[in-house]
C-alpha cells in the first residue's frame, strides 16, 4: 500500500463504471416500479443486473413490470442525493427498501439517493446516473424462484 502522503495515479474504467450506475440506478426504479415490496438482495455487472424481492403473496406481472420500469426510465427524472441524520433516519424506517442490508448509521448522517420528485428515496451510498434517460431501455430477461418467499429479477441493458 501507499504511504500516507504518498502520491498515486488512479485510473478509472470509465465504460465498466458507467453500465454499472446505469444498472445501479435502474434497480432502484424495479422497487419504484414495485411499491411496497421489500428487496432481499442485488447483484450488478456490466451485463446484467439481478434483484430479489420478497414476493410471498404477491402477484407478479413481468409484462407488466418491464413496461413500469421503462416509463420511468424515459420519463427524464433528476437523480441525486441529499443527507439525514442518523435520528432522522431512525424515525423513518419505511425508507429503508432491502431486507438484508442496513443504512449505515454511526457517522451522524445517511446519505439518501432520490430519483424524481417522489419516485424513489432511499439510503444507498453507491453510483448513479444524473438523470433517468441516462440509463436507456431495460429488458426483464429472467424470473425465477429463489426459495419459497425470494424471486429474482434479472434485467439487461437493450439498444435504444
Amino acid at each position: 500500500l501507499p504511504a500516507v502522503g504518498e502520491e498515486v495515479v488512479v485510473t478509472l474504467d470509465w465504460a465498466r463504471r458507467h453500465l454499472h450506475m446505469r444498472y445501479h440506478t435502474a434497480l432502484h426504479l424495479m422497487c419504484a416500479a414495485l411499491p411496497g415490496i421489500l428487496a432481499t438482495g442485488n447483484a450488478i455487472d456490466t451485463t446484467k443486473a439481478r434483484i430479489d424481492f420478497d414476493l410471498s403473496g404477491v402477484a407478479f406481472d413481468r409484462d407488466a413490470t418491464e413496461a413500469r420500469l421503462n416509463a420511468l426510465i424515459a420519463g427524464n427524472h433528476e437523480v441525486s442525493t441529499q443527507w439525514i441524520t442518523d435520528e432522522e433516519m431512525a424515525a423513518q424506517p419505511e425508507l429503508v427498501r432491502t431486507m438484508s442490508v442496513a443504512p449505515p448509521t454511526g457517522t451522524g448522517r445517511v446519505r439518501l439517493l432520490s430519483i424524481g420528485p417522489g419516485i424513489d428515496l432511499q439510503p444507498c451510498g453507491g453510483t448513479h446516473v444524473a438523470n433517468t434517460r441516462e440509463i436507456g431501455p431495460v429488458a426483464i430477461v429472467k424470473v425465477e424462484n429463489k426459495g419459497k418467499q425470494n424471486r429474482r429479477v434479472v434485467i439487461q441493458l437493450r439498444s435504444a
